[in-house]
């Protein structure tokens, strides 16, 4: 289809208006813990059954823009993730709004968000048959390697102390563990509750680990000794910021292309992973997880970054990424339209194309809507202690209970809540046990498939060559991060004695 043809579908004011009505709930609903971008997309479906094709996959896209970066908000402002991703954007969005900084963080998330965004639209409208083929080329040996790769990230960038870092992610995998096995389907660690069988629930886990725990550490220290966002600042990013972002950002839009386009990767999985290839590459690492805006930006980039990678699966195979596009692929077959190669050629690439454009702009819109709402929704942080405290809690439980309305979630979340303080307190890494709680499931479960199909063969995840890749990568990040450390308390030791 030719380029004018194809902006002349979308640059009309019906296609601008939905994508602009798209991005505006995304981010508006996006900003509720437990709305995740699939959970919105899920509630707004219904609006799109009377729409044309076109306009009904503009709109979805414009919510799933919108949701993944307003999910950031809420990150930076209450130390509460809108969804599993945001849970890295805690890690140096929070430290920035404590000292004054929420506006810039917000700002540079929306700039990365974009970016990432677009980066991965573009990818996808030149490469997407082609990516899909490479896609295809995954069995459960790589799957397995990219977790272990993932995993050993979170040993390498998350605390100041290698043996709790790799104690936290054993943590997050043995909890991962709980539910039913995923091949033999009988329970296990289930204690007899049968509400374990599903697993222990991820986003309950997190918002407790991570909202729960700062809402019981704040409460545990009176008056105003405590530390609060006070103030939001300047949104718009400065030029000198975007310069000094721009490579974390680039690659992270590369991390959430390619783990986008994986079957089953997810933005948890590419933020963590763009988070520790920033904080490696960084001429500063010691800055990350106290306000880095590389360490921010990076996994903010990848998390979007997702959004288009994982259409390629969907739309030239006809397999979701993520449960995001699923919901999405539930949309397309609602109006009749069937993904794959066909759909790029006669009447689907009237469909196809158009949509590419669109989704490049509802990135723009995203950004712009974004930028402009942000300062009041950023403003609710502001609110008295004696009013942000329950209503953080009151938000916790709600974001929590709202995806399947089970009352035992909100056990689940006040535990994990007791669980995350005390890490905390005893400088345990939460990130760690949250991507442990991420990897465990498919790490196991693309472990064994992978034996299986190989008669218990090991040696398969050294011999096929990306599965040897990633895993020699994963042993190079750790033997950097030990030897890395090591290097650091020498110097600091050494520091102290010339003071002496």
């Amino acid at each position: 289809m030719e380029l004018a043809a194809t902006l002349g579908n979308v640059f009309t004011p019906a296609s601008l208006m939905w994508i602009v009505i798209g991005a505006s709930a995304g981010i508006i609903v996006g900003v509720i813990p437990g709305l995740t971008a699939t959970v919105a997309i899920a509630l707004l479906v219904p609006l799109t059954l009377d729409l044309d094709p076109l306009h009904s996959m503009l709109m979805l896209t414009g919510i799933f823009a919108g949701s993944q970066y307003s999910n950031s908000i809420t990150s930076i402002m209450l130390r509460t993730p809108g969804n599993p991703a945001g849970a890295v954007t805690i890690f140096d969005g929070y430290p920035m709004a404590l000292k004054g900084e929420a506006g810039r963080a917000i700002g540079l998330g929306a700039w990365a968000s974009a970016f990432g965004g677009i980066f991965s639209v573009l990818v996808l409208w030149a490469f997407s048959q082609l990516l899909a083929s490479v896609a295809l080329k995954f069995s459960p040996v790589e799957y397995f390697s990219v977790a272990v790769l993932g995993l050993t990230t979170a040993v390498a960038v998350t605390g100041t102390s290698k043996a709790r870092s790799l104690t936290a992610t054993a943590l997050g995998l043995l909890v991962g563990v709980i539910g039913t096995d995923p091949l033999v389907n009988l329970p296990r660690f289930t204690f007899g509750l049968p509400e374990l069988r599903l697993g222990v629930p991820f986003l309950a886990a997190i918002i407790g680990v991570f909202a729960m725990a700062e809402v019981l550490r704040l409460a545990e220290v009176p008056g105003r000794k405590t530390r609060m966002v006070t103030t939001i600042g300047r949104i718009l990013p400065s030029w000198a910021d975007i310069r000094r972002t721009f490579r974390p950002v680039f690659r992270g839009s590369v991390i959430g292309t390619i783990v986008g386009i994986l079957p089953g990767g997810g933005g948890a999985m590419a933020s963590f992973i763009a988070y520790g290839e920033a904080k490696r590459v960084s001429k500063k690492p010691e800055e990350f997880g106290k306000g880095s805006i590389e360490g921010l930006t990076a996994p903010d980039a990848a998390g979007n970054g997702v959004a288009g990678g994982a259409m390629v699966p969907l739309l030239s195979l006809g397999i979701p990424g993520d449960a995001a596009t699923a919901v999405m692929l539930g949309a397309l077959v609602i109006q009749g339209i069937t993904p794959g190669p066909a759909l790029f050629d006669g009447r689907g690439a009237d469909l196809v194309y158009p949509l590419f454009a669109g989704m490049l702009l509802a990135n723009v819109a995203m950004l712009i809507m974004g930028l402009t709402l942000a300062r009041p929704l950023a403003s609710v942080a502001l609110l008295p202690r004696s009013i942000l405290l329950p209503a953080i809690a009151t938000l916790s439980f709600t974001g929590a209970f709202i995806a399947t309305g089970q009352t035992y979630l909100l056990w689940v979340t006040l535990v994990f809540g007791v669980i995350g303080y005390l890490m905390v307190r005893f400088d345990y890494p939460v990130a760690a046990l949250a991507l442990g709680l991420v990897l465990g499931p498919i790490l196991e479960s693309n472990l064994r498939r992978g034996l299986m199909l190989h008669d218990g063969d090991a040696s398969v995840f050294l011999t096929r060559p990306i599965s040897a890749v990633l895993l020699l990568a994963a042993v190079a990040l750790l033997v950097v991060s030990i030897w890395g450390s090591r290097r650091s308390r020498k110097k600091a030791a050494a520091k102290e004695l010339s003071t002496v």
